[in-house]
């Protein structure tokens, strides 16, 4: 639901919708996916690998997009139940393993996303149309840009 008609000065919580005996206020709670449920192993592992290259760049972030950092990082800190993700100052991750991606804008991406390269390969390029630039990347690499705003792909490696 979006709210639209609730009356204000009212925690959500305590909200009832007329002739309804029960609410859903699961909905509101951030949750992880199945395929995190039927891989938590494999989910445990990736978080802390990520763990450590998560806090460079939320640095490398605070030092060089103050502005930026600041406001994600907010975000991260209205999150339910104290929760505060290992990719923070993003509050999601998505991973894409050996996949070629066709030209696409992240539309509910927040100001920045940030694409890290992983594993061995050779091509790939990661290319950003409107400004024309296509970057050889390697391992090592991250690139933090406006993914609603350019569109991005990778070549075929």
């Amino acid at each position: 639901s979006q709210g639209n008609g609730a009356p204000t000065g009212i925690h959500p919580d305590l909200l009832r919708k007329a002739g309804k005996l029960r609410v859903n206020h699961m909905q509101r709670i951030p949750y992880a996916s199945s395929t995190i449920h039927a891989n938590r192993e494999q989910y445990s592992v990736l978080t802390e690998i990520l763990r450590d290259i998560c806090r460079l760049i939320a640095q490398a972030m605070e030092k060089y997009l103050p502005n930026v950092y600041s406001r994600l990082e907010f975000v991260c800190s209205l999150l339910p139940m104290g929760e505060h993700p290992v990719t923070a100052p993003f509050t999601g991750l998505v991973l894409n393993i050996q996949c070629n991606t066709t030209g696409h804008l992240d539309a509910d991406d927040d100001l920045v996303c940030c694409v890290i390269p992983f594993g061995q390969f050779s091509d790939g390029q990661f290319v950003q149309y409107e400004t024309g630039l296509v970057f050889d990347i390697v391992p090592g690499d991250f690139f933090i840009f406006p993914s609603s705003k350019i569109t991005h792909f990778n070549l075929h490696f």
